[in-house]
């Protein structure tokens, strides 16, 4: 009885289970649970009993070994694509998206960049050609467009000493929280491809540079935060020496990469993308989070890793 109640629901395979965005998807399907089916995917097979002790439906999936798609791939209806910070993204991709096609998936959403389709950065040119090979598919797509996360405050841009460090100099980017991202994927894989077939959702709630983004966070912390404005230069300088690290679990390539997004924002190349859009009140009904509600909503994270950073910085 209960295989035939949820073969009746659309199995919604997400991709990064494990990560902050993949759980936030995770946590808005829930709120659907009586018309989705979630499944989950990892290649850490300790991770997997744990979900299947649970009661959770898990797959074992390793997007480094195309052998492991068709299995994990078995009576899924629709898929959320979403891939680490390495160039192995581009292969992992591809084959994931021809698995998707054998085995007859009827939807692909995929979590990209926040692009003009011209773009020469590295990783946003993978982005985009994974976009366009998607379309070529044969299954029916949507594309969700994130601009700069909120949440790179607790990874990348920790509040640090009480200082924000912003390497573009005056330029502003906007900026969007992983929670509305998760709302917005999570209504689109819901939904599915008969309302967002071909659509593709542009998300950017508010712009700002160092500066005034400083402010908000500020407010947000309750507690003073000076804006560094530095340049790309300075950036490559402090990584160089050490004074900065990437995380972790940026892949080489993946973070000259980034540099070049910093390069290419500094110099104006990436002005194309100085907007915002109303994509996710559009979309769920709800307003975004500002990045000051944001950080209200995050304080204690944030606060713990500015620490935590600070514990490893060189001393001045």
């Amino acid at each position: 009885m209960n295989n035939q109640q949820t073969s009746k629901k659309p199995r919604i395979l997400i991709l990064g289970s494990t990560g902050r965005t993949g759980k936030a998807v995770i946590g808005e399907l829930q709120q659907r649970s009586d018309s989705v089916q979630i499944v989950y995917s990892s290649r850490n097979r300790a991770q997997l009993d744990a979900w299947r002790q649970e009661g959770k439906d898990a797959v074992f999936l390793d997007l480094n070994d195309a052998r492991t798609f068709p299995t994990a791939l078995t009576g899924i209806d629709r898929l959320f694509l979403a891939t680490g910070y390495t160039v192995e993204m581009v292969h992992q991709s591809k084959t994931i998206v021809d698995a998707a096609a054998d085995a007859g998936l009827q939807f692909i959403v995929h979590l990209g960049i926040f692009g003009n389709g011209r773009t020469t950065d590295p990783h946003f040119a993978w982005h985009e050609m994974v976009e366009r090979y998607i379309e070529g598919s044969g299954v029916a797509w949507s594309h969700i467009h994130p601009h700069f996360f909120m949440d790179n405050l607790l990874t990348s841009v920790p509040v640090v000493n009480g200082r924000f460090y912003w390497f573009m100099g005056d330029k502003r980017v906007g900026w969007i929280a992983a929670d509305d991202l998760a709302a917005v994927s999570a209504q689109v894989l819901a939904e599915g491809p008969q309302k967002h077939a071909s659509k593709q959702y542009w998300l950017s709630t508010e712009l700002m540079n160092g500066v005034e983004a400083a402010a908000e966070i500020s407010k947000g912390l309750g507690q003073p935060v000076e804006s560094v404005v530095l340049t790309p230069d300075d950036l490559v300088a402090q990584i160089t020496s050490g004074a900065m690290r990437l995380p972790s679990y940026v892949e080489a390539t993946y973070g000259a990469s980034i540099l070049e997004w910093v390069r290419q924002t500094y110099d104006g190349r990436m002005d194309f993308g100085a907007t915002t859009t109303t994509v996710v009140e559009d979309l769920t009904g709800r307003k975004p989070l500002t990045l000051r509600e944001w950080v209200v909503r995050y304080r204690d994270s944030a606060l713990a890793v500015g620490a935590q950073a600070a514990e490893g910085s060189p001393k001045e």
